[in-house]
């Protein structure tokens, strides 16, 4: 029912099998040159100076300080002190050094694969000396300033000025005058500038004639009366106002002044209406002038004052001194029978 089948090994087929021993050799000598290479490349090594490769994207960045020994600090990382080697990521970073309280700050970039050197110069440089300015004007007493500032009014002499250009500006009511002035350190510089002086305002007077006294008034102001001979005025057309509040005068005068000259301003006394009257009655005179018998009405006089003398044939005489305004009506009488 069943067959048995016998198997035989085919040793011709075995015999390429004999370089395996070969092979065995190999592997042992493998290991062994493995082991004298890297002795070697470390005994090598071990006197070749070290070299830091930069990754892939980064560059070099040296950092120098005079003087030496600055602290770096690179995006706000403290790295070391100058002088300073390193690899960064390339683009932008931010560096600074310090030493003491002094402090500078940049912005660098770096490219990829670059090496970039920065230098700081961390020496003091001691500061300079102020200046001084003195500043006088011809006439004294101009406004001065200094680059735009006030600095009160000449003679005027300034402290503590920058030592270098200064744009000095003096002026007036009649004008200004501007001068650029190096100022020095530690040296005083001075400035002498001659301003246009006001010239003499020409002038006149007026003379008025009035048969009673007013003053003349201008903008609200009394310039002068009628009493004087002269009034000086600047030279020009002034708009005056000539009164006499007691007697109600007011008269409005547009004069014009020539210089040198005097300008002459009559005024006629305006009249006003007077009734007169007496008990029992009287002949009347004004001024040593008859006007009549009283009683008298709506008399036109000047104004001003008068003399008013009443007469009765039995009772004698009155004198009356009166002053007639021009307000209204006026009024004088006198009773005998008192």
């Amino acid at each position: 029912m069943f067959r048995l089948v016998n198997l035989q090994r085919d040793d011709t087929a075995a015999a390429p099998a004999k370089p395996a021993a070969l092979g065995s050799a190999s592997l042992l000598i493998l290991p062994i040159a493995v082991v004298s290479g890297l002795g070697t490349f470390t005994a090598v090594r071990s006197w070749l100076p070290r070299v830091h490769a930069a990754p892939i994207g980064s560059a070099i960045l040296t950092v120098t300080s005079r003087p030496p020994g600055a602290t770096v600090v690179i995006d706000r990382q403290p790295r070391g002190s100058a002088p300073l080697t390193l690899a960064i990521p390339s683009g932008s970073h931010t560096l600074s050094v310090r030493a003491d309280d002094l402090e500078r700050t940049l912005t660098v970039i770096v490219p990829a694969s670059a090496h970039v050197s920065q230098d700081f110069d961390l020496t003091r440089t001691p500061p300079k000396p102020d200046g001084r300015l003195s500043v006088a004007s011809d006439p004294p007493g101009a406004r001065v300033e200094i680059d735009g500032q006030p600095r009160g009014s000449a003679p005027l002499l300034i402290d503590g000025l920058t030592p270098t250009e200064h744009t000095v500006r003096v002026a007036t009511a009649n004008g200004s005058v501007e001068r650029t002035v190096g100022v020095a350190p530690g040296v005083l510089t001075e400035l002498v500038v001659a301003l246009p002086r006001a010239a003499a305002p020409a002038a006149g007077w007026i003379a008025v004639a009035s048969p009673f006294p007013v003053d003349v008034v201008e903008n609200g102001e009394v310039v002068g009366t009628s009493g004087a001979a002269k009034i000086m005025m600047a030279a020009g057309r002034h708009e005056l106002v000539l009164r006499n509040d007691t007697l109600g005068f007011d008269s409005a005068r547009a004069v014009s002044v020539t210089p040198g000259q005097v300008a002459a301003v009559a005024i006629a006394a305006p009249t006003a209406r007077l009734n007169v009257n007496a008990r029992p009655w009287a002949d009347v005179s004004i001024d040593g002038e008859p006007v009549g018998q009283t009683p008298l009405a709506n008399l036109e006089l000047a104004v001003g004052t008068h003399e008013v003398v009443f007469r009765h044939p039995q009772l004698g005489s009155r004198t009356e001194r009166i002053v007639v305004s021009a307000r209204g009506v006026n009024r004088v009488a006198v009773d005998f029978n008192r």
